[in-house]
């Protein structure tokens, strides 16, 4: 009797110990398939990261590229100080003063203000077509004397839109491309203590972006 007992013990155990390992086993293939997983969810972001520095390493050699094209067309609006270019860390940027584009405090663009930006229109639709591009404006501290309730800040907004309407609906470029921005008096590049220096923070700026800026593309208005 005792034997059977005992037999009958050893049996238990064993289909208790086989339980176990089953379980075991069961969890142990379930944590590999979620690593699987995770490592494919890794190895599918390293190539999504690959290709977009890949496109970003490409459109900042397509900005460099572009500047002295934008220096050579845009030579006499250098030359007069009525447009100055810069690439830096956001990109390439096209600044033309305020009375280069307007007369004072109108935003109806001057004759000599839409060829200039007809040689912008032409860069951005051949060399850096299809990159993300943000018009800003900026005035100086200087109140606006127009309709009442205008500030520097609707201001500095009517005159960037002014431009990105050219570039768009008189240059055919694409809407999808642009953003809108006004910063009114609070960015200023000069001294408003001066004639020259308030000439200066009058301004819009064309901000040409590398593709891997993900707002460029965002209309907003400050």
């Amino acid at each position: 009797m005792k034997r059977v007992v005992g037999c009958m013990a050893v049996a238990v155990a064993g289909l208790l110990l086989g339980g176990c390992a089953g379980d075991e086993d069961r969890a142990l293939r379930q944590v590999n398939r979620q690593q699987a997983a995770t490592v494919e969810s890794l190895r599918a972001e390293i190539v999504k990261l690959n290709r977009e520095l890949e496109g970003a390493v490409g459109s900042w050699d397509d900005l460099r590229a572009a500047v002295p094209v934008l220096e050579r067309e845009l030579a006499d609006e250098i030359s007069r100080g009525a447009v100055h270019i810069s690439l830096g860390r956001e990109g390439l940027v096209v600044t033309v003063r305020d009375s280069a584009l307007f007369d004072p405090e109108e935003v109806r663009l001057l004759p000599a203000a839409e060829e200039s930006l007809d040689k912008v229109a032409a860069v951005l639709a051949g060399e850096l077509s299809g990159l993300k591009v943000s018009v800003e404006g900026y005035t100086d501290n200087q109140p606006v004397s127009g309709p009442e309730g205008v500030t520097n800040w609707e201001y500095s907004v009517d005159c960037a839109t002014a431009v990105l309407h050219y570039l768009v609906d008189s240059k055919g470029l694409s809407p999808e491309r642009f953003g809108v921005s006004g910063f009114g008096e609070h960015r200023p590049v000069a001294s408003n203590e001066t004639e020259e220096g308030r000439d200066q923070n009058r301004r819009v700026s064309i901000v040409i972006f590398p593709s891997s800026s993900a707002d460029a593309g965002e209309v907003s208005k400050h």
